[in-house]
């Protein structure tokens, strides 16, 4: 308990410590202007594309969704970035060798399609790959062509590049990789997020944030709670169970901040069938508790009230986008599933995170003070983010309510000690 409350003292509860440390991050981060916040948007890849395996998007999927994000107050939450994934490239590069977008799907060319965007007061992104090949279908990589590809993508007015990592020659480091493609896209002169899709390897949590603004911290994820770990990279499944289990097995603390984010992937928010409304809203919990980005893969197009209800809740988006930006941790992890997790932000107030792991209804699940760090006498006045609404006031120990397998309870604490 001494360990835990050094380690919330340290970033929570002395305001002069959360200054340093939020300056030391900015200084020590890639930072060219953007990505200073979590980045919050939306990826082609699991709205018509069924999360790749019908490998297709078009510049009308762009432009609807582009002017459903602006028409839904959307944009006014934050979310900015429409990034194309792995299914916009011809398959040949141009007689210079440029890289070039399929001419069926995106007719008007990159640069229109940037400006239409941008005309909307958002931002373009696109994929590539540090490797020869593409993941998918074999679209040509930018090994080799680090430079000639940002110069292109820069010429088209792009704003977020992502990189992911197949086919990446044996010669040539992860590290080496990402690093001279960020010089590359740096050399440009023209502001990109740059995002690492290196899936977790060779501990780019320590180094990712020197070259990229946001780094993959495990292998792919697929919209199911549990799915076994095919896929190359870090981790122990796919699936958002999995994710989160692994995550806390990570100590991610005074990794991440302006201009560095962790990336668990996309979410997949009410994908048909396999993530329900529960499921899909502890996914989002989670990933705002992790102060990672915000980059929805579903369709964002005429939201349901209920799709409308996670993905546009400004109280649990505060959680996400606080100033703060740490990788909030677990504190409880009961036999029975019960598990809590907190977050210090910027204010010195708490989010903490109550979560029913099982797959059994009704889990009871507590916190005390001294878990949290505080002594017994701290008083907690909570407000319950999911309902916005006050959840009460607990001293010396917090009982949440009982959990639906697969629940949260998301409660933001003000700390009186």
């Amino acid at each position: 308990s001494e360990k835990l409350r050094d380690r919330m003292l340290s970033v929570c509860c002395v305001t002069f410590a959360l200054a340093v440390l939020v300056t030391l991050q900015v200084a020590t981060a890639y930072n060219n202007g953007m990505g200073r916040l979590p980045p919050m948007g939306w990826n082609t890849w699991c709205t018509e594309d069924a999360c790749g395996a019908l490998d297709v998007c078009s510049e009308k999927l762009v432009m609807s969704t582009a002017d459903a994000i602006v028409e839904q107050g959307l944009d006014k939450l934050g979310y900015k970035y429409l990034n194309m994934d792995d299914c916009w490239s011809a398959h040949n590069r141009t007689a210079d060798g440029e890289l070039q977008p399929n001419p069926v799907m995106f007719p008007s060319g990159m640069k229109a399609l940037a400006d239409y965007v941008h005309s909307k007061g958002l931002y373009l992104g696109l994929y590539t790959c540090v490797g020869t090949k593409t993941c998918r279908d074999g679209r040509p990589g930018s090994y080799g062509h680090y430079q000639q590809d940002a110069n292109t993508v820069a010429r088209w007015g792009l704003d977020f590049i992502k990189a992911d990592n197949c086919h990446r020659p044996s010669n040539m480091t992860v590290r080496d990789a990402y690093g001279n493609f960020s010089a590359a896209l740096n050399a440009t002169g023209r502001p990109m997020l740059f995002s690492l899709c290196e899936w977790g390897t060779d501990n780019v949590q320590t180094w990712g944030g020197n070259v990229g603004q946001m780094w993959r911290i495990q292998m792919d994820h697929l919209p199911f709670w549990h799915f076994p770990g095919d896929a190359a990279g870090e981790g122990i499944g796919q699936g958002t169970s999995d994710i989160i289990e692994y995550i806390a097995t990570l100590n991610l603390t005074g990794l991440t901040g302006h201009y560095n984010w962790m990336d668990p992937d996309f979410l997949e928010t009410l994908f048909p069938i396999t993530m329900p409304f529960t499921e899909s809203r502890t996914e989002y919990s989670f990933w705002c508790l992790w102060s990672a980005p915000l980059l929805v893969a579903t369709d964002l197009r005429n939201l349901t009230a209920e799709k409308k209800s996670i993905v546009a809740n400004e109280e649990v988006i505060a959680i996400d986008q606080d100033e703060l930006g740490v990788v909030g941790y677990r504190v409880v992890a009961n036999a029975d599933g019960g598990e809590v997790w907190v977050k210090p932000l910027f204010n010195g107030d708490l989010a903490i995170l109550f979560f029913n792991h099982a797959k059994t209804q009704g889990v009871k699940v507590s916190v005390t003070a001294e878990q949290l760090g505080f002594s017994d006498s701290t008083t907690f006045v909570l407000r319950d983010l999911w309902k916005k609404e006050a959840a009460g006031s607990f001293t010396k120990v917090i009982n949440a309510p009982a959990l639906a397998k697969h629940d949260v309870w998301f409660v933001r604490a003000k700390v009186s000690v």
